[in-house]
């Protein structure tokens, strides 16, 4: 009886609104890349564990005039990637960032710094 419960009650379609199906094979409906880049600077602990150190040692290299690599980014989109999948358990989702989605991430986060620091939006 519990179990009927719960499956009665649990909103099965929740998860779909994600997914996009194609007869058997289905795959996530969303910009992981964007979905993954705005977690990282939107959960708290993501955030000062891996994603501010980055862009706390982006900014030093803008500061001394130091042309600064996506690659900075490596390390906060690994592990920020490793958080966003046990917060968002989709099945879809692979359980490591193939390379193209993995660079992305990265040159998102340094367009997004440098562009931030044009606008004069983080304090010396």
């Amino acid at each position: 009886m519990r179990i009927r419960d719960l499956f009665e009650n649990k909103d099965i379609d929740k998860d779909l609104q994600f997914i996009k199906t194609d007869g058997d094979k289905r795959e996530i409906d969303y910009d992981l890349v964007e979905d993954l880049t705005f977690f990282m600077n939107h959960d708290d602990d993501t955030y000062r564990r891996h994603v501010y150190p980055a862009i706390s040692d982006c900014l030093a290299g803008i500061k001394n005039n130091k042309k600064v690599s996506s690659s900075i980014f490596a390390n906060a989109v690994k592990e920020s990637y490793k958080n966003y999948i046990v917060k968002y358990p989709l099945r879809e989702l692979p359980d490591e960032l193939e390379e193209e989605l993995y660079m992305q991430a990265c040159k998102k986060m340094r367009e997004d710094v440098y562009s931030n620091h044009q606008e004069g939006k983080y304090k010396d």
